[in-house]
């Protein structure tokens, strides 16, 4: 028999048949990075910063990815998943003593910092017949998680009663421990039960054993860390189960250290096909206004669904060493904080994106400095109080990376992205129906509901509903995919900037995948199909 804790891994559930697409809710906000101890490549659901630093974190152990978050829940936010990223695989162990050999429990997590002990006592067992208190095979394990070495705050704790070192058992530690959060049984099998841990200089009290952690080496993560593999789901791919993911905050390994170009394109691509925006802080090498407008020149990276800025931030860790650092968390809830509390609302009543933080800014800008910035698709970052700043420039990354203009509109291309996204999610209940005018009908239905509803919020704009957006889902868009299971296609139009003016996607889902292509701003293209 065994209680353990819950691990905290994020479950996304399909949205089913039927349902109205839905308005309200707040996006997932995604956190990608390393952090010194908790699951590798999990999304993990983090509700507070001090869920984190349970999950996550270490006292005294600066970690920017904890800064980013206590950054994004001080700035109001409030729907976070974080996906630990680990340059080792290698765990620390715990070795407890018997007459044949040691037991050997390895943690679940990776990593140096992962603070484990256990202990095995012997009391109110079940005797088998046949058994006696020497020959039995049974035991009861305590495993304990610690906020650190040594420490008296246990973060989690597991008690394993009546466990048999026995394999033909039911109760057999492998077994067991198969299901456990904490540790897993490792190395050789010994033939009797571990001894019980007694705390030295008392009669009969319990006490601990602590995990070796001096084995263990936990290199710096690179970008390859960063981005994973999609055949087993690490790294980025870890977001893939993540239902509404609208904005992602990736970091790269170290302080100070910048996401190389691997980790930015495979981050941009996940972000295009999820219809979220990127979030990132500026590279290291940009030291001036001219430093960015040059490297933005000859860079090449451009894309409508990535937000940076200039300058970058410095703070002091908790040893008053001034490094630099993230606001990455800042700017992700502030954008969050423009949308109505159940929803998005009218796209031109957005106010100035504000941000608290006690951190200090690299490099002051003049308002000349922030127009060439700002034409460059670069953000400013200017200090409006001794806790307050404000990101100015409203530009993403797009320059000439769409075929729509304005889409280095920041607040225009969230607005579209939003719409998009819950389209994307709100008709993957088709996946597994035949398609057919029936089920044409029905996803046209959904659509137009959907639409409806945003134009009788004043997100799209028009004085009608023809004006403002349309929808076509027939026999001319699924032309040749009757009949094919899961395969339906469909185009959607809707305004943002003047009534009538669409910008018009053509949505197709086939197996298990949705892609959305661009076709641009099509004035008039209502009537035309």
């Amino acid at each position: 028999m065994s209680d353990s804790s819950n691990s905290g891994i994020y479950v996304a559930e399909d949205p089913a048949r039927g349902q109205p697409i839905p308005l309200d809710g707040e996006s997932v906000t995604a956190f990608v990075g390393p952090a010194p101890r908790g699951p590798v490549d999990h999304a993990v659901r983090v509700d507070s910063s001090e869920t984190f630093q349970k999950i996550f974190g270490i006292p005294e152990y600066h970690c920017r990815l904890e800064f980013a978050v206590r950054q994004f829940f001080a700035n109001g936010g409030s729907n976070a998943v974080v996906v630990r990223i680990s340059a080792t695989r290698a765990c620390n162990k715990i070795f407890l003593p018997g007459d044949a050999g040691d037991l050997v429990l390895e943690a679940r997590n990776p990593g140096p910092l992962e603070y484990l002990r256990a202990s095995v006592d012997y009391d109110g067992l079940d005797i088998l017949p046949g058994e006696t208190a020497e020959t039995c095979k049974r035991f009861n394990l305590v495993v304990q998680r610690l906020r650190g070495p040594g420490s008296a705050w246990i973060d989690s704790q597991e008690y394993h009663r009546n466990i048999s070192i026995d394999p033909a058992s039911r109760d057999f530690v492998g077994y067991v421990l198969s299901q456990s959060d904490l540790v897993r049984f490792a190395g050789d099998l010994p033939l009797s039960r571990p001894h019980e841990v007694i705390r030295p200089t008392t009669m009969r009290e319990a006490g601990y054993v602590e995990a070796v952690t001096d084995r263990v080496h936990s290199p710096i993560p690179g970008d390859y860390d960063l981005v994973g593999s999609a055949a087993q789901g690490t790294g980025l791919n870890a977001l893939e189960h993540v239902a509404d993911v609208g904005q992602l905050c990736i970091l790269p390994g170290g302080d100070g250290e910048s996401l190389g170009p691997v980790g930015l394109l495979a981050a941009d691509r996940f972000c295009r096909e999820h219809q979220a925006l990127l979030i990132v802080d500026p590279p290291a090498r940009w030291q001036s206004v001219d430093d960015v407008l040059a490297d933005q020149e000859t860079s090449g990276f451009s894309s409508p669904n990535a937000v940076t800025w200039y300058p970058g931030v410095r703070a002091r860790n908790r040893q008053g060493t001034s490094i630099v650092t993230t606001v990455v968390g800042s700017v992700a809830a502030s954008l969050n904080a423009l949308d109505a509390p159940q929803g998005v609302h009218p796209f031109y009543s957005d106010g100035p994106i504000m941000l608290r933080g006690g951190v200090k800014l690299t490099a002051q800008l003049s308002a000349a400095d922030i127009r060439r910035l700002a034409r460059a698709g670069v953000n400013s970052l200017v200090r409006r109080s001794p806790l307050h700043f404000q990101l100015q420039g409203n530009v993403s990354q797009a320059r000439y990376a769409s075929m729509a203009h304005d889409w280095d509109n920041l607040r225009l291309r969230r607005q579209a992205l939003f719409i998009l996204r819950r389209i994307r999610l709100g008709t993957r209940w088709t996946l597994f129906l035949e398609s057919s005018p029936a089920l044409w009908r029905e996803v046209g239905e959904q659509i137009d509901e959907f639409l409806l509803a945003l134009f009788e919020r004043s997100v799209l704009v028009g004085d009608s509903v023809e004006q403002a957006c349309f929808m076509k889902c027939d026999a001319d868009t699924n032309r040749g995919l009757a009949g094919n299971m899961g395969d339906i296609a469909f185009i959607v139009g809707f305004a943002l900037r003047e009534p009538g003016e669409f910008l018009a996607f053509r949505v197709h889902i086939a197996s298990g995948e949705c892609r959305i292509s661009e076709l641009g701003w099509q004035a008039g293209f209502a009537q035309a199909v």
